[in-house]
């Protein structure tokens, strides 16, 4: 692991330390998605700053980091792929939020598009573990088990237009 990962994992773990994954009858600290998803990053070959990037891709939207802090931290395109990543207006409605991310999902840069789908790969991951674990997974989201499952059908589609 390159120190840029390690202070990233440190940093995330102390952004997110009150933090938790959803899952029922289980207190699973959240650093476990943001490792899972830097892992996925890095087995699939991108290179450090995409990796930090994955491990940091909730920083802004879940803890409220800003983009200096990000950049100040871990340079300016880190800090540019989690923003690219990240939710712009939280004051919307859940669904216009994610409308309006699904829609420019397509034109963001392959990077970026690689962090999404790896944290809904690590998400839908988690499903299963927790299905097997700690009980109904889909209890989990608010919005239940087909809207999840639409939205990452939808950017699975998207994906196939992606570089290899």
């Amino acid at each position: 692991m390159g120190t840029l990962l390690k202070r990233a994992l440190d940093q995330a773990a102390v952004w997110h330390r009150a933090q938790r994954r959803k899952y029922p009858n289980a207190d699973v600290p959240y650093i476990s998605h943001l490792a899972g998803v830097a892992v996925l990053l890095a087995r699939h070959g991108f290179d450090d700053e995409v990796v930090a990037a994955g491990a940091l891709h909730d920083a802004m939207e879940d803890q409220g980091v800003t983009f200096d802090e990000l950049l100040q931290h871990f340079g300016e395109r880190v800090a540019t792929l989690v923003l690219q990543v990240t939710e712009q207006d939280r004051s919307l409605p859940w669904e216009d939020r994610k409308r309006l991310y699904l829609d420019a999902f397509p034109g963001k840069p392959w990077e970026a598009q690689a962090i999404t789908l790896a944290d809904k790969i690590d998400n839908f991951q988690s499903i299963i573990v927790c299905s097997r674990e700690h009980g109904d997974p889909w209890s989990m989201f608010k919005r239940g088990r087909d809207v999840q499952v639409a939205r990452f059908e939808e950017l699975r589609a998207m994906s196939r237009a992606l570089p290899p």
